[in-house]
């Protein structure tokens, strides 16, 4: 079970990473493009991915029992994309440290190093643990 302060302190810091440094938004076509792509390359099935009304605050959902991304509207960033894909591919569904290290691994990846690397300093100030930056693949 997550620790209900842990999750908290992680979507805190997501949301700052999020405010400073902004991922593009992508049309739900180039969005399931994206994924495909992506899942290609790390060797994981392709999650479908829809467009779902999900309550006001949530931005998208993962569903491992169904392998699906729900988005909540049209237009995801890449950011909510690889956050859910980082819980599909993650042992551990939670928002522990397996997850925030898959998802800084997933931006400096697919988005760019110096959004891996802000994200990773935001979690670590934050005191969140998260395996230590690699600048390289």
């Amino acid at each position: 079970m997550s620790d209900p302060t842990e999750v908290a302190l992680t979507y805190e810091v997501e949301q700052k990473f999020a405010e400073a440094m902004p991922t593009r938004t992508l049309l739900m076509s180039e969005a399931s493009t994206w994924l495909r792509d992506i899942c290609e390359q790390e060797d994981l099935d392709v999650p479908h991915l829809d467009s779902h009304a999900l309550p006001r605050r949530t931005e998208a959902v993962a569903i491992a029992e169904t392998w699906c991304i729900l988005i909540n509207g049209v237009a995801p960033t890449q950011h909510t994309i690889l956050h859910e894909l980082a819980h599909l591919s993650c042992a551990n569904k939670g928002h522990g440290k397996e997850f925030r290290t898959q998802l800084v691994s997933y931006i400096r990846r697919y988005v760019s190093l110096e959004h891996a690397a802000h994200l990773h300093s935001l979690f670590t100030s934050a005191q969140l643990s998260v395996e230590p930056f690699s600048a390289t693949r």
